[in-house]
């Protein structure tokens, strides 16, 4: 459910989404607003024929009318959701979120473009060489569309959670990849990532710095530059 609210807080338009398959609950997780007015709501949903929700982002006008719907199913059968979401300098929409890389595997980081009338224009997996649990928090975009996602993997089966960090070009090319494993013997997730005008890149999380003391985290900030 999206609901438009004027400055004042009166309700201008209220928008239902239900999902076509009807087998179970759909949930918003992310909004984003273009310059137009445009309404932007990602998240998961229940598709025809697929065992439980998909990648589900939908595209509303200002007046609240729906211009498109754009489904993803991965090839696990497990619940995807998309976790963020952001809008490039041509009005392309950047998700992302976790799915599972197939029956029986562990979720990656799936991250996929779609141009301004809905049409995928690519998908890019991320499977961490453990072929373990991977899972991104955040996103965000470059004044070039560079696109950067941050979140936790594990390096090996039954390991701890690293930080991750992922940058892709504009084509859905990957440029680097950064993880940060903490002193200590706990897990470490990088929450939130931005980026300056020259391209550094910021993240921030929680880590485990403390050998001693597996169960107390920290804040973790860190900087890399635009190679990284």
């Amino acid at each position: 459910v999206t609901i438009k609210y004027s400055p004042t807080g009166v309700q201008e338009w209220l928008a239902v989404y239900k999902a076509p398959g009807n087998g179970g609950a759909d949930y918003g997780t992310v909004i984003a607003l273009d310059k137009q007015g445009n309404v932007y709501v990602a998240g998961s949903s229940y598709g025809v024929g697929t065992v439980l929700q998909d990648f589900i982002t939908i595209k509303y006008n200002s007046a609240g009318q729906q211009q498109w719907e754009a489904r993803y199913n991965g090839p696990g059968r497990s619940p995807e959701a998309v976790i963020a979401m952001a809008l490039d300098s041509q009005g392309s929409v950047i998700i992302t979120g976790q799915s599972e890389g197939g029956k029986g595997f562990s979720f990656d980081i799936a991250t996929i473009k779609y141009n301004s009338a809905g049409v995928e224009q690519w998908v890019v997996r991320y499977n961490s060489p453990a072929n373990f649990d991977d899972y991104p928090n955040s996103l965000v975009i470059d004044s070039n569309d560079n696109i950067y996602v941050a979140g936790q993997i594990r390096v090996a089966p039954g390991a701890y959670f690293d930080y991750v960090t992922l940058k892709y070009n504009s084509s859905g090319q990957q440029q680097w990849i950064k993880t940060f494993n903490g002193a200590g013997s706990g897990d470490d997730k990088a929450n939130s990532v931005a980026v300056d005008g020259a391209g550094n890149v910021f993240v921030t999380g929680i880590s485990n710095i403390d050998k001693n003391a597996s169960y107390l985290t920290d804040i973790v900030t860190i900087k890399y530059d635009s190679a990284g």
